[in-house]
C-alpha cells in the first residue's frame, strides 16, 4: 500500500546502539531520531513522524514524501530483529521496539495534526 495525505502507515524501530545510546528510525519516511533511553527514543521518533506527517499535509506536498524508506542497512537491521522477535516483553530486554502505526485523516485529526 502507498501511503497518502489520507491514510497510510508508518512503521518505527528502535534499538539500542551502544550503552545509553539509542538509535530510533522511521523506515517508510526515512527520519531518524537518537536519545539516551528506549522510551524518550520512542517518543522522539513518533514525535518527529507526526510532525512529518502534519507539515506534508497542512503544506499540500506531494505523497512522495510519505513513501521514502530508510537507507537499506535499517530495513536489515529490522528485519534480522523480526526473526528474534518473541513478544514485546521481550523486546524490550532486547533494547528494540517496533511499531507499526496506521493512520487515517481521521484519526490524525483526534490527535490534532491536521
Amino acid at each position: 500500500m502507498k501511503n497518502t495525505k489520507k491514510q497510510g502507515k508508518f512503521t518505527l524501530f528502535v534499538y539500542r546502539e551502544k550503552p545509553n545510546y539509542y538509535i530510533g528510525v522511521n523506515l517508510d519516511f526515512d527520519l531518524i531520531q537518537e536519545g539516551k533511553t528506549a522510551p524518550g527514543t520512542i517518543e522522539k521518533i513518533k514525535e518527529a513522524s507526526l510532525g512529518y506527517l502534519e507539515t506534508v499535509i497542512k503544506k499540500n506536498l506531494s505523497d512522495d514524501l510519505l513513501n521514502r524508506p530508510a537507507p537499506k542497512e535499517y530495513w536489515e537491521r529490522y528485519r534480522k530483529s523480526l526473526r528474534k522477535r518473541v513478544g514485546v516483553k521481550k523486546l524490550i530486554l532486547w533494547n528494540q521496539y517496533f511499531q507499526d502505526f496506521p493512520y487515517t485523516r481521521q484519526s490524525l485529526k483526534q490527535l490534532s495534526y491536521v
